[in-house]
């Protein structure tokens, strides 16, 4: 069992490797650890030998790892010393430098120094330094900065991350499982994946299920969403998209390359397809480049009971179901139902009789200020847009107006597609 209590992996760097009769062996060079646990062990100290060689030296061969020394169990004779294996993962080499996800900030930071501690009988990785602290003691001055601070009566504060709380990139990869990431919300998901650089942007997204890919691609910029989706394989981005509503699937759509987009448009479904080239032929700063073309319709001359049946049945595949909207014969819109009115109102009774048919209304061309100033007067949660036959065409609902009224991570810049 090795001696040890709890250093930085800095301060481990350059010091002396001598067996247990005190003979030079070497000075640390680096530490392994082997991956697989929220706290992953160390393995080995990579040394650089008096011979001029590198070798591994197993934690199974070391006595005592302290600040001024590291001491072996046996004889230099005696001690197993192993070489460099391809893909081992080296704390200075492959981690310090580089940039980590904070789960619980949801945001990418870069490493300055890494804390190491006994658990049980294991040395194991237990917080990345990410505070100033962490790079004055790589630099050799948190003794001089601390002593200054402490003139002015000051503190240099730690800044740790607890290991367990952080997902590790490396060269794109993931090297804890995306569990981790996926579990986040999906806005925060967006914002982690803002921060990162292009191929670590498509690892990460690439690991997530559809289903929350879909829903932390709507929280980014479209034209950013474009990007990753071009650079994911056409399976990936299909399964995507298909998990998207339709309107938000426009969005990413409009900003991919015209033959990236008609080959994804040809690979989609065909109804799913036809509605989104559908939306992509109105200005996206208009209420038809905001609206959705999901939502529900009902016959005028259904009754309350006959209504809640179909509204069961049909329900669960809907995005939205702010109001439900009838229509006569010729399919023009006659009125708006809330939900409210349809539970509370008698199960014989005709929902034309309940159904709101003083109404507010959008065409397809009304620009995106006009559209919320009226979500705004009325204090409505989704407006229908009608054509000049009044037949509903699609309507635009409150989260994508609050798109445009406060900064938005989802602005309308869609390119048109033929």
């Amino acid at each position: 069992m090795v001696l040890f209590s709890e250093m930085f992996a800095s301060e481990l760097i350059g010091i002396p490797v001598v067996d247990r009769v005190q003979e030079n062996i070497g000075k640390v060079k680096d530490i392994i650890i082997a991956l697989g646990e929220s706290f992953p062990k160390v393995s080995g100290l990579l040394i650089d030998m008096v011979e001029g060689e590198e070798k591994v030296l197993l934690i199974g061969e070391i006595d005592l790892i302290g600040r001024r020394f590291v001491s072996t169990r046996g004889p230099r004779e005696q001690v197993a010393l192993a070489a460099r294996r391809e893909g081992e993962v080296m704390l200075m080499r492959d981690i310090v430098d580089k940039q980590i996800v904070d789960l619980e900030g949801a945001r990418v930071i870069r490493v300055n120094d890494l804390k190491l501690a006994k658990m049980n009988q294991d040395v194991r990785l237990i917080a990345a330094d990410v505070g100033v602290r962490g790079m004055l003691r790589r630099l050799g001055l948190e003794g001089a900065a601390n002593w200054l601070a402490a003139v002015f009566r000051r503190r240099i504060q730690e800044s740790l991350i607890g290991w367990d709380h952080v997902q590790w990139l490396s060269g794109g990869k993931i090297a804890i499982p995306s569990k981790t990431i996926s579990d986040l919300h999906p806005a925060d998901v967006a914002q982690i994946i803002s921060q990162l650089h292009v191929d670590e942007k498509t690892a990460i997204f690439s690991s997530l299920a559809d289903k929350t890919a879909a829903e932390a691609l709507h929280e980014l910029e479209p034209m950013l969403g474009a990007i990753i989706v071009s650079n994911i394989d056409t399976k990936k981005a299909l399964g995507v998209l298909e998990k998207m509503p339709v309107d938000e699937a426009a969005d990413i759509i409009g900003d991919l390359a015209e033959e990236k987009a008609e080959e994804l448009l040809r690979l989609m479904k065909v109804g799913k397809a036809g509605k989104i080239r559908e939306l992509l032929k109105h200005h996206d700063q208009t209420a038809g480049g905001l609206m959705t073309t999901e939502f529900i319709t009902f016959p005028q001359n259904m009754t309350i009971e006959e209504t809640i049946a179909k509204l069961r049945e049909i329900a669960p595949g809907a995005e939205t179901i702010y109001y439900l909207y009838v229509v006569d014969d010729q399919r023009h819109l006659t009125g708006i139902l809330s939900l409210r009115n349809l539970i509370i109102s008698p199960p014989d009774r005709l929902i034309s009789d309940i159904m709101i048919k003083d109404f507010v209304t959008l065409k397809p061309e009304m620009k995106e200020k006009e559209t919320a100033e009226i979500f705004s007067k009325y204090n409505l949660l989704a407006v229908p847009v009608v054509d000049e036959e009044r037949n509903i065409m699609g309507i635009v609902t409150i989260d994508d107006v609050v798109d445009y009224i406060l900064p938005p991570v989802a602005r309308r810049k869609r390119q048109r597609i033929g």
